[in-house]
């Protein structure tokens, strides 16, 4: 028997996508632009800037989950997410502008100062608006192949994001601005104004189907221990922590190799290459999003999350091969081809929260998006900034010299020769005990028909339930209206 399952309008998922734009807009300063910003631009110790980049990971992962949970079970005439995702949004915009605004001239305490401060700041408002704004887009649709779809178009804008995003560094390196200090100074307004924006629109125009959903007061650190012995939900966390361990190397020190090894100091071809494979990136986006549907049908989730898993070990053995000096677009189609690969099955990785979302109601009796994105969030954050904490360590111990390259020198062969056994080894390492780990994924789509038809049995019982509660209510108030209560006497 065909049952039919809840699908918001298409107009619903794009205006709800569209926000994905601050979600990048928000977290772009701390991926792309802080560490070589500060270390090329201001001449910062690697040290100091992993220290900056660490202290609101770390501040920011502790009330991760306390907000999400709040967040669950929040009431307000707006709901539960929207009023958090505008506010997050102002705050993260104005520290996306002020952060880049000490002087150069400062002693490097007061930069490490004002940084730290203006970062607490910015990636607190990113953990408060990414937790709230995926919660809010479990919400669109129970369809098992359809959630791969939503995935698909928030990937889309995600994309129109990062596809301008990879040239951000490269446009703040343009000679009107003077030096890229200053670039980043007028960029960084632009940014703002498309966070705020996107964020409104997404907040504004979306619907929340569960809201007040929780009854019943749990605590919150049983709560957690729920979510964290939910098995596809564990496995999915283990896979997540192990592949972002890969980024001990690639993702922190790769702009370090792509810019002083692959392109021989030439910070204008190594920013370029990043935004070209942004625009290759948006492409595959758009042809992804018709695609979905089609993928999700053809190809188990758990399928999906093995091949995603997969293709990352791959691109982890395969970038020290292509990474040769002097041949800077080599590399590049390197990347585009990961990138591609990465994108078209990373929409399992993204689309399967909502079915565990699904298994945990089933298990719990409660919606709890919020809380499954603040354990992501959590868990994201305190891994990353072990990663980046060691790998400023690291690059400082390399015997790289910020003072040379901000002033435009290059680094010794053995700084570099360092550098490329810390990026392009830990991936391999690490991708392949992953991809070991992803063969325990238990999700299937037989398992979700079945928690998907026990759901609509409990809810159409609940549903039964109120309305017979309601219809009771109704007849005694009218049994009572029919019957008044006798007048009492007058006292003499």
């Amino acid at each position: 028997m065909n049952q039919k399952v809840y699908q918001a309008s298409n107009r619903d998922v794009h205006l709800w996508a569209m926000g994905s734009l601050a979600d990048y807009m928000l977290f772009v300063a701390f991926n792309a632009l802080i560490l070589p910003i500060y270390v090329t631009g201001f001449g910062m110790d690697a040290r100091w800037v992993g220290w900056a980049l660490v202290v609101p990971r770390i501040f920011d992962a502790l009330i991760d989950p306390i907000l999400g949970r709040f967040s669950d079970n929040f009431k307000s005439r707006w709901g539960r997410r929207r009023p958090f995702m505008i506010f997050a949004a102002a705050l993260g915009g104005t520290m996306l502008m002020a952060m880049w605004w000490p002087s150069q001239s400062w002693e490097k305490w007061a930069q490490f100062a004002w940084l730290l401060t203006t970062s607490i700041l910015l990636y607190f408002s990113y953990g408060m608006y990414s937790m709230t704004y995926l919660a809010l887009g479990y919400e669109l649709t129970d369809d098992h192949h359809q959630r791969a779809k939503v995935q698909a178009v928030r990937g889309m804008y995600f994309s129109i994001a990062a596809m301008c995003g990879g040239w951000i560094y490269w446009l703040a390196l343009r000679p009107f601005f003077g030096n890229e200090i200053h670039g980043i100074r007028m960029v960084s307004v632009a940014l703002a104004i498309v966070l705020f924006g996107s964020a409104a629109i997404a907040a504004i125009n979306s619907k929340e189907r569960f809201t007040n959903a929780n009854r019943k007061h749990v605590n919150l650190f049983k709560a957690l221990r729920s979510t964290l012995t939910l098995k596809p939900f564990a496995i999915l966390l283990s896979i997540r922590i192990i592949s972002s361990l890969s980024g001990l190397g690639g993702a922190s020190i790769g702009f370090f190799i792509v810019t002083y090894y692959v392109c021989q100091g030439d910070k204008v071809t190594a920013t370029s290459l990043s935004g070209f494979n942004g625009n290759v990136g948006f492409v595959m986006a758009l042809l992804i999003v018709p695609l979905s549907t089609w993928l999700s049908r053809k190809i188990e989730r758990r399928w999906g999350v093995i091949l995603w898993v997969g293709v990352t070990a791959l691109g982890a053995i395969a970038a020290p091969l292509v990474a040769r000096p002097g041949h800077p677009y080599v590399y590049l189609t390197y990347m585009i081809i990961v990138a591609v690969l990465t994108m078209t099955f990373g929409i399992f990785m993204t689309a399967i929260m909502p079915d565990i979302c699904d298994i945990d109601e089933l298990e719990s009796g409660e919606r709890r998006e919020g809380l499954f994105s603040a354990v992501l969030a959590f868990q994201s954050k305190v891994e990353n900034s072990v990663c980046i904490l060691a790998s400023s360590y690291l690059i400082s111990w390399s015997g790289f010299n910020a003072k040379v390259a901000a002033a435009g020198g290059i680094q010794t062969p053995e700084s570099i020769r360092i550098m490329w056994w810390l990026a392009f080894i830990p991936p391999i390492i690490f991708s392949l005990i992953a991809l070991g780990v992803a063969f325990y994924f238990p999700i299937t789509r037989k398992m979700m028909d079945e928690v998907r038809t026990k759901l609509a049995a409990r809810r159409a019982a609940k549903a039964a339930e109120e309305a017979n509660a309601a219809d009771q209510l109704a007849g005694n108030v009218r049994i009572q209206a029919l019957n008044p209560a006798p007048e009492a006497p007058e006292a003499v």
